[in-house]
């Protein structure tokens, strides 16, 4: 097929380390057109780096370019929303990092917008795409484990200003820890098991004041205005019963992805591919380890997936695996647990979606 034509919006630390070289790797379905970041040096260096391509002086320029097909939204948490909206108004295809939006508002206005242009519209994380995550997910539709009944995610992180630049755009935009770094498991977790049908969330701001410690701005003090951590139970509309862990705090050893049913249980990373599998039987006491796919990346997050997914989808006109409306949801859900946390009540969601398709044998990517 022919390659569709990208441009990157935000040439930050996600788009160097992270989505850039992994793009590049598919060049028979993703070809880099250019790229804008608020500075130019950086888009220069970003564009030098990834083989050329224009360096566009706005927004508005890239979107202008009748030669775009779509756009890698790679800004802030705060410019998610109002850089995919522009993109989808000016007839471009969106992939967007994650969360899709600040609000499931804002998704849905996403949504609309898209649905009404015909456009594609996805949204990280593509981690539910990885090797290791499909073949569990096949398994336990095949049986493996009996009858799941139980699902436990987490993602807590080191205190996120020792490593990050901008930590403090991610502690004062949006809804809380959970619409950022819960979507991994939360993403993976709702790819198996469809939408959560209710929540109870306990959510807090455990680091009143934090300092970056990296960067330009290293010694910059600020104080977090959104929960830098959140439980909650979660309820799925299928009967499945859920618990999310998620924290700016401090890293957790909890088990990254926990699946339980009748006859046996998986364990497997939610964020990276190749990170191993483990099973056990409910009438035992032993673990194994299994055999990792061998097309799987080593201990890693292939970032191109998604975005190569979605150029497929583009070609093929079908639907995206890495859906809005599953995003939006994750999005609900953060906005559940933290209501749920003010009032000491659960909270029903209202939004629903499609499971994805499975990936099959031969993937988009190879």
């Amino acid at each position: 097929m022919e390659p569709v034509r990208f441009a990157i919006i935000g040439c930050g630390s996600i788009a160097q380390k992270g989505y850039q070289p992994r793009c590049l790797a598919y060049p028979e379905k993703l070809a880099l057109h250019g790229c804008f970041d608020q500075d130019r040096a950086r888009a220069k260096a970003f564009s030098a780096e990834s083989g050329g391509g224009r360096v566009y002086g706005s927004i508005d320029e890239v979107l202008a370019d009748p030669e775009v097909e779509a756009v890698l939204n790679l800004t802030t948490i705060d410019g998610h929303f109002p850089v995919t909206l522009a993109a989808l108004k000016a007839g471009k295809h969106v992939f967007s990092e994650k969360p899709i939006a600040m609000t499931s508002a804002q998704a849905a206005e996403l949504i609309r917008e898209a649905e009404a242009r015909t456009l594609k519209l996805a949204c990280a994380p593509s981690s539910p795409l990885g090797y290791e995550q499909q073949n569990v997910w096949a398994r336990i539709r095949a049986g493996e484990i009996g009858q799941p009944h139980t699902v436990v995610g987490t993602f807590a992180c080191t205190r996120l200003e020792a490593w990050h630049p901008n930590a403090d755009v991610f502690m004062t935009h949006g809804i809380s820890v959970a619409a950022d770094a819960a979507p991994y498991p939360l993403t993976v977790m709702t790819t198996y098991f469809g939408p959560v049908a209710r929540v109870f969330g306990f959510a807090r701001i455990v680091v009143p004041e934090r300092v970056l410690q990296t960067g330009p701005r290293k010694g910059a003090a600020f104080r977090p205005s959104i929960p830098d951590h959140v439980m909650g139970l979660l309820e799925f509309a299928n009967g499945v019963r859920g618990f999310v862990y998620t924290g700016w705090s401090g890293r957790s050893d909890v088990p990254p992805l926990e699946i339980h049913g009748t006859e046996g249980a998986f364990a497997l990373n939610p964020h990276n591919d190749g990170a191993g599998i483990r099973t056990w039987s409910q009438s035992g006491h032993e673990v194994q380890s299994v055999p990792t796919p061998p097309k799987a990346m080593k201990n890693a997050l292939d970032w191109g997936k998604g975005p190569v997914d979605l150029a497929d989808a583009i070609r093929r006109e079908r639907p995206v695996r890495c859906s809005p409306y599953q995003a939006r949801h994750v999005v609900e859900i953060a906005e559940g647990l933290n209501e749920s946390s003010r009032t000491g009540a659960p909270v029903v969601l209202t939004t629903r979606f499609d499971p994805p398709e499975p990936v099959g044998e031969v993937a988009p990517w190879e």
